[in-house]
């Protein structure tokens, strides 16, 4: 695989949804991937990574918006929408959210970040979304991410029958400590209910110009 430099994506001045601004070495002409991550999961425009950041100090450095970290996060949605949705996007322009959920909090509405309609076709819109784990499941009880269209974790019932399908759903893993998740803008999301405990997540939107 060519190596990519750790630079983030520069902006894209190119005309319509086609990336051409993640700076590499090479052409491409397989997958796309950074060396981040013990394990990905795909479903669509969706990708987890796990263990995508393995320090605590990384995460903490990205939970306090450290410029390097986000960088790190940018270049990762940058390589992934190369190989799939190819949006023209302005890598400058994101809005990042350090986000703690605390006991009784819920969002089990999912709804997405963009809507695509009349009034809103000629403005710069978010285009992709990436999400961060930065507590442990240990500290909470609930709070799972939800997806309209990615199932949950595939799991089984008390009597062993199985619930989903274990080739399509979510990862196991998908709300541990230093997974990475992105995902289109335009994708409903949202969480379970935290029944105990609390859990910090860092959200990070990347826009881009108005779809072509």
């Amino acid at each position: 695989m060519p190596e990519y430099r750790s630079n983030p994506p520069s902006h894209n001045t190119g005309v319509g949804d086609i990336l051409n601004d993640v700076d590499k070495d090479e052409k491409l002409g397989g997958s796309i991937q950074s060396n981040r991550g013990t394990e990905r999961s795909t479903h669509g425009p969706f990708l987890a990574i796990q263990n995508f950041f393995e320090t605590q100090q990384e995460i903490s450095d990205l939970y306090n918006k450290k410029l390097d970290m986000v960088d790190v996060v940018a270049n990762e949605v940058g390589f992934w929408n190369e190989e799939t949705c190819n949006f023209n996007m302005d890598w400058n322009d994101y809005q990042f959210r350090a986000n703690e959920a605390k006991e009784a909090d819920i969002k089990d509405n999912p709804k997405p970040l963009h809507t695509i309609h009349t009034n809103n076709l000629n403005a710069s819109c978010f285009k992709w979304s990436a999400i961060v784990n930065c507590s442990s499941r240990d500290d909470k009880q609930g709070g799972e991410l939800i997806f309209r269209d990615w199932q949950p974790p595939f799991r089984r019932d008390n009597y062993g029958k199985p619930i989903g399908d274990e080739k399509s759903c979510q990862p196991p893993w998908i709300n541990e400590l230093g997974t990475l998740v992105i995902f289109p803008s335009i994708a409903a999301w949202g969480y379970h209910l935290v029944v105990s405990g609390g859990f910090k997540r860092v959200n990070i939107n990347f826009r881009g110009p108005s779809f072509k």
